[in-house]
């Protein structure tokens, strides 16, 4: 049986878009989310650069710097004019493998209520993490 020709190459087209990027800079625009969400977690580009390193990913830090740069550039520039840039993942409490919410802050907020002397704050907390009504 003979397949339409639009079918004929829509399917060509989705086998072609299943394959792996064949350069580094489309593995590197494909990856685009997860390494802003990498980013914007609070890990350095040497550690996202390092974590792919350590997976395989043979290039330099040099050169994938120079590369991300790029990427995030194109992305900025693509948006159209009246449009925002595309939204990357932000950190946000997660629930980790045993269902308990994580939250990426609560480090420096263990460090603020805990840090020695006076400090002022000049509005006061409604609601702590933990949902009780703060100072």
């Amino acid at each position: 049986m003979l397949v339409s020709t639009p079918n004929r190459f829509r399917q060509a087209l989705e086998k072609l878009a299943a394959e792996p990027p064949s350069t580094k800079t489309a593995l590197m625009r494909s990856l685009l989310p997860e390494i802003e969400a990498a980013l914007a977690s609070g890990k350095t580009w040497k550690q996202v650069w390092q974590c792919l390193a350590d997976d395989g990913l043979g290039i330099s830090y040099e050169t994938f710097r120079k590369v991300l740069q790029r990427v995030r550039k194109k992305a900025r520039i693509s948006a159209r004019p009246g449009e925002k840039a595309p939204e990357f993942p932000k950190a946000f409490a997660r629930e980790t493998a045993g269902g308990v919410a994580r939250d990426p802050l609560a480090n420096l907020k263990r460090l603020d209520e805990n840090r020695p002397g006076f400090h002022w704050r000049a509005t006061p907390r409604l609601k702590d993490s933990d949902g009780k009504k703060g100072d």
